[in-house]
């Protein structure tokens, strides 16, 4: 290949930074970035746009690799390919390897939800594929509902580890035919055609990706757009142009605009900055992440704003910003951020508000400290050790294929494929689950004749009365009638809240006094069993205006909607009883805290209400599952050592199997 004739130009009156050394300012940004992700997932107050530190690690990973792909050109006129993605899976791989397989050994410390494809995510995070598996779950990153998985945030590094696959190849691609052209013209390469092209690629690369984001986002592809290595290059080619623009000798740093030699250039390279922080902390201020903000180009605004910051810190080091991010503090943890990334997200999960007891602050405190010392050993012991092996003869490439392929294998032998949990009937999870729910699980119990001697109970109520009907076990004497319908109490109208998300009330939860009255009068039964309260306790909007159970106007109107159910239900003569709602935690805001449905004195109130109106029948009683489920007063995950909820709401299998002794002797006669 023809040799790239380059003499790199330096400028200004700036710190030299030699070979292999770090820019502290850069360290900074890193800093800056996953202390946005920090801050988004421990749910900050006023960052609800914190995701977007992503963004700004794929601006400086495109300005940084592709500013040292050009060097490397402009030494030696070639792109070592086997070297750099060496040095890329020294990089990132082993911490990676050692974090995923971690997740996998303590999984049962995870929500079940949360782990339901976890063998899947552990093998594609070794294979930097996550996000494209993602995709193909049809995962909802911003979903408040379902508990996420603790893998979910290896989508990002799945997005890096394409671009460092797929764009050395490219310039590679890009510069042999360059040479090939100059040969045949006789003359040499040059560095200058070599970065106009590069620019060239990685402007129409941006462009493109924007305008993908920008035109192809809507309500139900929001998530593919979000995880798709295609959408989001755009950041990362933003730091790719800008590398080509305006690095030109980044083992000197120095840059090839004659004109930042000017007081003017300089103080544009101090200013730039600036306005970048202003642009990156107004997005993460007020973004939410909808799909009329990716519409409206937030993702390209933000690329632009972190490129503002990245690239005049690099050149020119002794402007106001790029001091304050070169601050010990800041170094230090943009050292580390790498290993802070990975450990974040499944310490955040396993140190939430239930397992502490704290919240807030305090919650992201203990959050943060543990997940910095995680980190900090993590450098230590794994990273820098590996990054600084230099073996003589083990072949780096084929080894770090293997130790991925050898962690697959092991995590496909300790996570055998078998029945995934339970699916639970959730209205903000699974729409689909409101009409036909997915139970993997065989739990129909063989058709057996009715005896007329048997207790005939029809049970009327909600998902929780469902899953106690769904997986029953054999009741001999007594024949349960399901008369339930997910999603449904006696609370009409809406919409509602719930797990923070404004739900419109199904149509068929409005019928509810017609539906029961022609199902009691068809099944005559014995006893009429009542179990509903979960969906009287959210946050609806009633007579105009947004309301709740507490309120004396709410409370008046569940009391008499109450006081119907039981006219109605108890039409026939049948006894009533009717269960008191328990404590749920289904799940928690990013702080610990939990969400208004959640909070243990509306249950109580709710309860309470329930009392007062079944005292003024005869025929009515309470059977208090809240205390069956909370013997110790507060939501519990275990009794007698049996796991109580599949997901914070609903009783598992082994729960309804425990509570059925106690549910057949509260509803027989004595």
């Amino acid at each position: 290949m023809t040799a790239v004739s380059a003499a790199p130009i330096r400028v200004g009156p700036r710190r030299y930074v030699g070979p292999g050394q770090a820019i502290p300012a850069l360290d900074g940004v890193r800093a800056l970035a996953v202390g946005l992700v920090l801050a988004a997932h421990g749910g900050v107050p006023g960052f609800s746009g914190g995701f977007l530190g992503v963004d700004v690690f794929f601006v400086l990973s495109g300005f940084l690799i592709t500013s040292l792909l050009l060097d490397e050109i402009g030494r030696t006129g070639r792109i070592g390919l086997k070297s750099f993605w060496i040095r890329r899976a020294r990089r990132l791989l082993p911490a990676l390897l050692v974090m995923v397989l971690t997740v996998v050994l303590v999984r049962e410390l995870f929500a079940a939800e949360s782990i339901a494809n976890l063998r899947t995510e552990a093998v594609a995070a070794f294979f930097w594929v996550s996000n494209w598996v993602f995709v193909g779950d049809h995962t909802d990153y911003f979903s408040q509902g379902a508990p996420p998985s603790p893998l979910q945030h290896t989508w990002s590094l799945g997005v890096e580890e394409q671009y460092y696959l797929f764009w050395p190849l490219l310039l590679a691609a890009v510069v042999a035919g360059l040479a090939r052209i100059a040969y045949r013209r006789g003359v040499p390469l040059s560095t200058r055609v070599v970065r106009w092209a590069v620019l060239a690629i990685a402007m129409l690369g941006c462009l493109a990706s924007a305008a993908a984001t920008m035109l192809f986002t809507t309500e139900e592809s929001l998530n593919r757009v979000y995880f798709g290595t295609d959408t989001r290059a755009q950041a990362l080619l933003v730091g790719a142009a800008a590398a080509a623009l305006v690095v030109r000798d980044w083992r000197g740093m120095t840059a090839g605009v004659e004109s930042l030699r000017s007081r003017w250039a300089r103080g544009l390279c101090w200013a730039l900055p600036v306005v970048g922080l202003v642009m990156l902390v107004t997005a993460a201020r007020f973004a939410t992440g909808s799909a009329q903000e990716f519409r409206s180009g937030l993702l390209i605004i933000v690329a632009v704003a972190a490129i503002l910051i990245i690239a005049p810190v690099a050149l020119v080091q002794d402007g106001p910003v790029a001091k304050v991010l070169s601050m010990a503090p800041l170094v230090g943890l943009g050292a580390i951020s790498y290993g802070v990334y990975l450990w974040h997200w499944p310490i955040f999960l396993l140190l939430n508000g239930e397992r502490t007891g704290s919240e807030g602050w305090q919650l992201f405190a203990l959050r943060c400290a543990a997940t910095i010392a995680v980190a900090a050993v993590s450098w230590w012991l794994i990273e820098q050790p590996i990054r600084e092996w230099r073996p003589r003869v083990v072949p780096m490439l084929p080894l770090a294929t293997a130790t991925a392929a050898t962690a697959a294998v092991v995590t496909m032998t300790v996570m055998p494929p078998g029945v995934a949990p339970m699916k639970t009937p959730d209205p903000l999870i699974d729409s689909a689950a409101l009409v036909a729910p997915e139970i993997p699980v065989e739990v129909t119990r063989p058709a057996r004749q009715r005896d007329p001697a048997d207790l005939q109970v029809a049970v009327f109520g909600d998902s929780i009365a469902w899953t106690l009907m769904r997986y029953l076990p054999e009741t001999p004497g007594v024949e349960f009638a399901d008369y339930t319908t997910i999603g449904c109490g006696i609370a009409r109208g809406g919409p509602y809240e719930y797990v923070g998300q404004e739900l419109n009330q199904k149509p068929e939860c409005d019928a509810w006094p017609s539906r029961w009255a022609q199902r009691i009068a068809h099944a005559q039964p014995d006893v009429v069993l009542l179990v509903v309260g979960r969906w009287e306790v959210v946050d609806r909007m009633n007579e105009g205006r947004w309301t709740h159970i507490g309120e004396p106007g709410y409370d008046a109107y569940l009391r008499a909607e109450l006081r119907r159910a039981l006219d109605i239900l108890g039409s026939t003569g049948a006894p009533i009883v009717a269960t008191t709602e328990p404590y749920n935690r289904r799940a928690e805001k990013p702080d610990g805290s939990l969400y208004p449905e959640d909070q243990p004195k509306r249950v109580e109130a709710w309860n309470a209400l329930l009392r007062s109106v079944v005292a003024e029948r005869p025929h009515a009683s309470v059977l208090d599952l809240n205390r069956k489920l909370s013997p110790n007063g507060y939501y519990q995950t275990r009794v007698d050592g049996i796991r109580l909820r599949s997901d914070g709401v609903h009783p598992t299998p082994e729960a309804v199997e425990w509570l059925t002794p106690w549910l057949v002797e509260g509803l027989t006669p004595q």
